[in-house]
């Protein structure tokens, strides 16, 4: 089992930016120290109230200052970027940290990031399913002739291409039953958000084993998960800060234009039952218990943790992740 450190962002533009760079920094610092293996960073396009730098070049710098991590973009908008710029990109990260990058794409789904781009959202879908056949083809150190809906290369054979052989390991994330499809069947993972239930997480993920096995396709693979985890002395305790927490991020998700069936959603009791389902809350031991579930239940290799929160200052944030490093990281690797 390997664990994850998820670089994400808590400040908006009235903080200075490196502010942002130096905490982000002795997160991932940290982090190697404790024994993980691996750092993610999302993309997002246009954010007034969280502060997303590009994940490219914020991998790179940050793959430098704990060398012995894989990087991950978690995720990528494959359906709003170039594919050509991104898989260059992408081999350059891979090349620069020495073969230690993954590839971690997605739909999207925020309308004004669409519309910046110039991007229907109705297309979406049909974008990222051609954008990601044609990253593999530029990768396979083949001659690419591709002629897509929306992209089209003749006679290239890129210079630029990762180290690992074959092109990056291909993370899609998404928590509808299409995107769990899409993942078995384009992708060699799921990259499963923290918003699906226990119930439908556990639902979702026999879904892409089973369209892997339909498709001949090994099941024996990567499983990366995120799963919002709050360490206190007791789950009531735990449940406190994380009714705080949610509302200061999920509320300027949904703002933001996230929806659908799995997405938290409600308010008072409500609010409470969802995070109940979707949270790991409690001691060491209660969180360790509840990990040790998922990996031996539903086949989970990589936990992808988030201590950074807003509104939660950055010394409560190491505090967390120095408690998970030393306590609950152990107890599993055991």
């Amino acid at each position: 089992m390997k664990f994850g450190i998820l670089l994400t962002s808590v400040y908006d533009a009235t903080v200075d930016a490196r502010v942002q760079r130096q905490q982000h920094e002795e997160l991932v610092r940290t982090a190697e120290e404790l024994g993980f293996d691996l750092m993610v960073c999302g993309q997002h396009f246009l954010g007034s109230e969280l502060r997303y730098f590009q994940p490219v070049p914020w991998l790179t710098h940050m793959g430098q200052v704990a060398p012995t991590m894989q990087t991950a973009t978690g995720i990528v908008l494959l359906s709003m970027v170039n594919p050509v710029d991104i898989a260059e990109q992408m081999a350059t990260l891979d090349v620069l940290t020495d073969g230690r990058a993954i590839f971690g794409v997605g739909l999207g789904y925020s309308g004004h990031e669409f519309d910046a781009f110039g991007v229907e959202p109705g297309t979406r879908v049909a974008r990222f399913e051609e954008s990601l056949e044609l990253v593999k083809a530029l990768w396979s150190g083949e001659k690419v002739d591709f002629t897509g809906r929306f992209h089209s290369v003749h006679g290239a054979q890129p210079s630029v291409r990762p180290l690992q052989e074959g092109g990056l390991p291909v993370w899609v994330g998404g928590q509808a039953a299409g995107a769990v499809k899409r993942a078995a069947r384009m992708g060699d993972a799921w990259y499963a958000p923290p918003f699906p239930s226990h119930s439908e997480l556990a639902q979702l993920r026999r879904l892409f084993v089973d369209t892997r096995q339909e498709l001949g396709l090994s099941t024996d693979g990567d499983f990366p998960l995120r799963r919002e985890l709050l360490l206190a002395p007791s789950r009531e305790a735990g449940m406190a800060a994380a009714l705080d927490r949610y509302r200061a991020r999920y509320e300027t998700y949904k703002k933001w234009g996230l929806s659908g069936e799995n997405t938290p959603v409600g308010d008072g009791d409500e609010l409470r039952a969802n995070i109940e389902e979707q949270f790991i809350l409690g001691t060491a031991a209660d969180c360790a218990a509840e990990l040790a579930g998922l990996r031996d239940e539903l086949g989970m290799t990589h936990f992808v943790y988030k201590p950074h929160w807003p509104g939660l200052p950055h010394r409560e944030a190491m505090a967390q992740l120095e408690e998970f490093g030393t306590t609950v990281l152990p107890e599993l690797r055991s």
